[in-house]
C-alpha cells in the first residue's frame, strides 16, 4: 500500500511539472509572439522606463560625469579623449531638467512602430547611411503605415555605436549640440505613451538603434485585425543637420554629430 501511495504521488509530481512546462512554454511563446525585443532592445526600453520613472536618479548619474570634463573634451578611463560641442554646459543643463521633471508611466510596446523601427535598421545595414531618411527617402510617418495608425504625435529617435543602454539614454538626455534638446524631449514627454525598438548591425558605426514612438498607436495585424495601443498628442522639435530624434506632423526630426558619454555615439 505504502509503495502504491509513493508511485501515486510520483504520478502526481510528473503531471504536474508536464502541465507547468506546457504553460512556460505556451507563455514564453505568447510572450515572444507579442514582444519579440531582443535582450539589446528590452535593455533600452527598460533603461528609457526607468529615466522616465526616475528621472532624479538619472540626474544624479550624470553628476558623476563631471571629472571627466575638462572645457569640451571629454575623457573617460581608457579611452582617447572626444570634443563636444557644448562641454559640461549641456551635462549641467540635462541635471537640472532632471531634477525638475515629474516621473512619467512607462512607454508601452507597441509591435507595428517595433516593425517600422526594424525596418529601418535592416535598411542602414545594407546602405551604410545614418539620418532619418530612408533609402527611399522616407520618413517615419511612412515607414509606420504598413503596420498601422498612429494616435497623437510619431517621433524617432536614432541612436549609432556601440555602446550600453544606459549610454545610449544618457546621450540622448544630455542631447550635446541640440538647441532644441529633442532627444531629451521626446523620452521625457508625457505626450508619448507607446514605443517600438530596434537595434542592428551598422558598417560605420558598428551597431546602431531605432526608438519610433508614439502618443498611440493601432497596430494591423497580419489578419487584418487592429490593436489598439493608446492616444495621445505629441511634441515637436525642428529638423537639425546629423544624433537623431526625428518624425514630422504633431514630431520631428533632429539630428545632431557624435555627443557626450561615448564621442563614437552619433545620435539623430
Amino acid at each position: 500500500m505504502k509503495s502504491q501511495y509513493v508511485t501515486l504521488l510520483v504520478l502526481l509530481a510528473a503531471v504536474v511539472l508536464g502541465f507547468n512546462a506546457v504553460t512556460n512554454a505556451q507563455t514564453k511563446t505568447s510572450s515572444t509572439a507579442t514582444n519579440p525585443l531582443s535582450a539589446s532592445e528590452r535593455d533600452l526600453l527598460n533603461e528609457i522606463n526607468e529615466a522616465r520613472a526616475h528621472p532624479q536618479v538619472y540626474a544624479s548619474y550624470l553628476e558623476k560625469l563631471k571629472p571627466m570634463f575638462s572645457g569640451k573634451e571629454y575623457r573617460r578611463t581608457g579611452h582617447p579623449a572626444l570634443i563636444t560641442e557644448e562641454g559640461w554646459i549641456a551635462v549641467e543643463d540635462a541635471i537640472k531638467f532632471l531634477q525638475t521633471v515629474q516621473p512619467l508611466p512607462p512607454l508601452r510596446f507597441s509591435q507595428g512602430l517595433y516593425l517600422a523601427a526594424q525596418s529601418h535598421v535592416k535598411d542602414q545595414s545594407a546602405s551604410g547611411k545614418t539620418g532619418h531618411a530612408g533609402s527611399d527617402s522616407t520618413f517615419v510617418e511612412d515607414r509606420v503605415k504598413p503596420y498601422g495608425t498612429w494616435q497623437g504625435g510619431i517621433g524617432e529617435n536614432i541612436t549609432y555605436g556601440d555602446d550600453s543602454a544606459r549610454e545610449r539614454i544618457l546621450t540622448w538626455l544630455i542631447d550635446d549640440g541640440v538647441a532644441s534638446r529633442g532627444h531629451r524631449l521626446k523620452l521625457l514627454s508625457s505626450d508619448y505613451n507607446v514605443a517600438g525598438i530596434s537595434c542592428g548591425a551598422h558598417p560605420e558605426f558598428s551597431a546602431m538603434c531605432v526608438l519610433t514612438l508614439a502618443g498611440g498607436f493601432i497596430d494591423t495585424a497580419a489578419n487584418g485585425s487592429a490593436i489598439n495601443s493608446t492616444k495621445t498628442t505629441a511634441s515637436t522639435t525642428k529638423p537639425s543637420p546629423v544624433t537623431t530624434s526625428g518624425g514630422s506632423k504633431t514630431t520631428t526630426t533632429t539630428s545632431t554629430k557624435p555627443k557626450v558619454v561615448n564621442m563614437k555615439t552619433r545620435k539623430m
